[in-house]
């Protein structure tokens, strides 16, 4: 069985690709070859594991306004295989459906990771062709599948972690606050790349709020993008450039994760972030603004809040989940066990994922 994986977005530390990764590392690739098409040339690491494993990466230039020269390499490269999988968050992936059909690709996967997208015209204008062309409808939540495919039938395909990687260790919480010199502050943090979607301003507004009230309070920052160093500038000028790490895109993800004491994603919309699973896993409070789906809540450690309320009201009810006496190794346990029995461990859903193609061919 020959798939073909086609990620259309940047691969790199971002949501789609942790995705993309965590199932290619834990499927049984027994009987399975599997390639990978990225629209960039990906750092060496990322190269590296599929060369490891027998597959190969082919990159391919990919424009919206110029299509033809994409849609042509891809459908000259998908032959002979015989599932495509496409992973996006818009009807654009209808580059993908139609080189796949060109090219005799019977299984043409198109697998929703959004609840919306930032090509709203092109959107739309893709949908009827978009339809025709797919044969196999994915989505990590219910919010993704019906933004992508409407009223068609979809499979739900949860975002799976390594389970036992995101667990709670007392030891890396402290070498984390010695490093930084934060022993004893109570760190808000945020996993996401900057980007408008994320909310980033409406992160800084809040952490104001907080250090305020509390001057012990520290705001640690994990992801990179085109609006960090806006960001930044924006804290200098709220004179607390000391108070906040930049930790950038880090492998490290879950040494910071047990140094802090809660989660805030105010995000505009998205699809199931992984990144709330992964803190869960870790134990952590998460305050989350109210589009993000309920499905993310695995745990009961989720509280969602609306947009349209204030950066201190999010700031006030910060203060009173920190300030509860929750015990963390306990919370990160318990979040575990709840995580796998949701089906959100990684390799029930490789396994799961596998059979799926298996059935798609018979």
């Amino acid at each position: 069985m020959k798939v073909l994986l086609v990620n259309t977005v940047p691969t790199e530390k971002n949501g789609i690709t942790n995705v993309i990764y965590n199932y290619y590392r834990a499927i049984n690739k027994q009987d399975l070859y599997i390639d990978l098409v990225t629209v960039n040339v990906p750092e060496a690491s990322y190269r590296d594991e599929f060369f490891q494993n027998g597959g190969h990466i082919y990159t391919l230039e990919r424009k919206l306004r110029h299509p033809l020269h994409y849609i042509r390499c891809l459908s000259e490269l998908a032959r002979g295989y015989d599932i495509l999988h496409a992973h996006g968050n818009s009807t654009t992936m209808v580059l993908e459906m139609y080189a796949a059909k060109k090219a005799g690709v019977p299984v043409r996967i198109a697998h929703s990771h959004s609840s919306n997208c930032k090509y709203h015209i092109i959107d739309k204008l893709f949908r009827i062709p978009f339809y025709a062309f797919c044969n196999v409808r994915f989505a990590c939540s219910s919010e993704a599948g019906y933004w992508l495919f409407k009223n068609k039938t979809f499979e739900i395909l949860n975002n799976g972690i390594d389970t036992d990687k995101f667990h709670f260790e007392e030891s890396k919480r402290l070498f984390i606050r010695e490093k930084l010199g934060w022993m004893g502050c109570k760190i808000i943090g945020h996993v996401g790349n900057f980007g408008e979607v994320k909310n980033h301003v409406f992160i800084i507004d809040i952490f104001q709020q907080l250090f305020l009230r509390d001057a012990s309070f520290r705001l640690l920052l994990l992801g990179k993008g085109e609006k960090m160093e806006e960001m930044k500038d924006r804290i200098a000028r709220m004179q607390l450039s000391d108070k906040v790490y930049f930790a950038g895109a880090t492998d490290d993800v879950n040494d910071y994760l047990c140094a802090m004491d809660i989660i805030v994603m105010p995000s505009l919309y998205e699809g199931l972030p992984l990144t709330l699973i992964e803190e869960q896993a870790n134990g952590l409070p998460c305050i989350v603004s109210d589009v993000i789906t309920r499905e993310a809540d695995k745990t009961g450690l989720l509280e969602f809040q609306s947009l349209q309320t204030t950066a201190s009201a999010w700031a006030d009810r910060i203060c009173k989940i920190v300030l509860s006496e929750a015990e963390r190794g306990e919370q990160s346990v318990q979040a575990i066990e709840s995580i796998r029995q949701c089906g959100f461990d990684i390799c029930g859903q490789a396994d799961r994922l596998k059979e799926f193609y298996k059935s798609l061919l018979k």
